[in-house]
């Protein structure tokens, strides 16, 4: 009736005049589905109802470059051009189907004082009773840590329903939580960001999609938002499965081996020089050449000392063997402190949501 009243007049004192100019300005600056909606409000407060509907018609048609808050907009719009204090300018039938467009994501919907009207709250009444909505809430942020952390969604339908979510990459590819909720008029998902020890996430944008489908109608509505996650590479130390064994010092002297065989032809030869150099004195006479007796000595001595040679295992080296000793323990310690730091990294570990829960 007041907008009746002030089109008929069409009197608007100056001090209002001035104090909106501001404002218009500000609207001027902002954005061009802005500046439609509200020449769309306009036209409505002008009594113009037809021309408020096609402004809101073309806000919807430019799709999705338009957020969740200028759709309801203009379908609220709509819905008031439709269903006017004028009761030759109402087409029920069209404002109670656009009503309902807005309700089965927004159980909660209140009409601007601008656009409504007692007759019009009536029908968003009834539009709230014979529709199936679903309406999703919680934190806009969250911060989920580590392995046994869980982020959570309320999900509330104006009827009882089974409800399912869905969060996957914008870009495509396979789910990483898929979660349900059996018949029920409120529920909570809960989801972890960890699947054993590797994150489930990676950083970029995600869709958060909600299903719910009522227990009696079988009426379903998807509802879609949007998310950024904040999810870094989850990086671990490696870790050697065995200590490094060229780096072990050696524990004994060498084996003296082959070696020996210069030495062993030496000894022998030098034992074969000195028995021949010798002779007995006076008529003493010996069944064996001084010559043969030097073989046989200079051959035992040689074949003994090879035999030593070969048999030789090495000396013991003790600083070596002490320094092994703290390698293998000092590479211990370190196995078991890069563990511990990796199971530091993982139960640490933050997976941030940023969601969206305006519905798309």
């Amino acid at each position: 009736m007041n907008r009746r009243i002030a089109a008929m007049v069409g009197v608007v004192p100056i001090a209002l005049a001035l104090a909106a100019a501001p404002m218009r300005a500000q609207l001027q600056q902002g954005s061009p589905i802005d500046d439609l909606l509200k020449r769309a409000g306009d036209a409505f407060n002008d009594l113009n109802y037809n021309r408020a509907d096609s402004l809101a018609h073309q806000v919807l048609a430019i799709g999705k470059q338009i957020t969740a808050a200028q759709r309801t907009r203009a379908l609220l719009v709509i819905a008031a051009a439709s269903y006017p204090e004028e009761t030759a300018a109402q087409k029920r039938a069209v404002a109670l189907a656009t009503l309902k467009q807005i309700v089965r994501t927004n159980l909660s919907l209140k009409l601007p004082q601008e656009l409504t009207w007692a007759g019009l709250d009536s029908l968003v009444d009834e539009a709230k009773r014979t529709t199936f909505g679903v309406e999703v809430s919680g934190d806009k942020e969250q911060v989920v840590v580590g392995p046994q952390g869980t982020a959570s969604l309320k999900v509330r339908g104006s009827r009882p329903g089974s409800y399912r979510l869905t969060i996957m990459p914008e870009s495509g590819g396979s789910a990483a939580v898929v979660d349900s909720l059996p018949a029920t008029t409120s529920g909570e998902f809960r989801f972890k960001t960890m699947r054993g020890e590797q994150p489930m996430f990676t950083s970029g944008d995600w869709s958060v999609i909600v299903t719910g489908v009522d227990a009696s109608s079988r009426d379903t509505v998807t509802v879609r938002y949007a998310a950024r996650v904040d999810a870094p590479a989850l990086e671990f130390l490696p870790i050697a499965a065995k200590l490094d064994s060229s780096k072990l010092l050696k524990e004994r002297t060498g084996r003296f081996g082959a070696k020996s065989v210069f030495p062993g032809l030496l000894v022998g030869a030098t034992a074969f020089a000195l028995a021949s150099s010798v002779r007995a004195q006076g008529n003493i006479k010996t069944k064996v050449a001084a010559d043969s007796k030097g073989v046989a000595v200079g051959g035992v001595l040689a074949l003994s000392t090879i035999a030593a040679g070969f048999a030789d295992k090495g000396r013991w080296i003790p600083a070596n063997i002490a320094a092994n000793k703290a390698y293998g323990e000092a590479f211990q310690k370190s196995v078991v402190a890069m563990q511990a730091e990796n199971r530091r990294r993982i139960a640490e570990y933050k997976t941030t949501f940023h969601i969206d829960l305006e519905a798309r």
